[in-house]
């Protein structure tokens, strides 16, 4: 059996911006498809669960690029939703995109070139390491050098 490896694209196609909904730990962005997505088809569903670069532009202009993992593609009869999850961490950026949501946008989506398993995850305060068995062993401050 042989692997082969699929390139995706960087896919432009035209949304409406239709919600922002945050939680405690991402914000939740969702678009609707306005053009007929069949020929980006096939990227799109390569994307899915994957990291991304979005970057939404408007009649002001483009925002500044977003890293979100793109989560979800739901198609019925009469739409194709897309659903992205973004950290937040990139809370001031998605703020400024605030103004397009409700309004038909261009969305520019480029796959990432690393997985979401590859994000290292940056944490000040209490040292802790995770255990092979899923436990947490919390270093204290006696065991650090100064």
């Amino acid at each position: 059996m042989t692997t082969e490896t699929v390139e995706t694209k960087d896919i432009q196609i035209s949304v409406l911006f239709k919600k922002m909904q945050k939680d405690d730990k991402k914000e939740v962005l969702m678009f609707h498809i306005l053009t007929d997505e069949s020929k980006h088809a096939a990227e799109l569903l390569r994307l899915t669960g994957k990291m991304t670069i979005l970057t939404i532009s408007d009649d002001e202009g483009p925002y500044e690029p977003i890293q979100a993992e793109f989560v979800n593609l739901q198609r019925d009869n009469k739409k194709t939703v897309l659903k992205f999850n973004v950290a937040t961490e990139d809370v001031d950026r998605v703020n400024a995109i605030y103004p397009a949501a409700g309004t038909n946008i261009s969305l520019l989506i480029q796959p990432q070139q690393m997985s979401i398993d590859d994000i290292e995850d940056e944490h000040e305060g209490i040292p802790y390491e995770v255990g092979s068995d899923g436990t947490v062993e919390v270093n204290s401050s006696q065991d650090q050098e100064e």
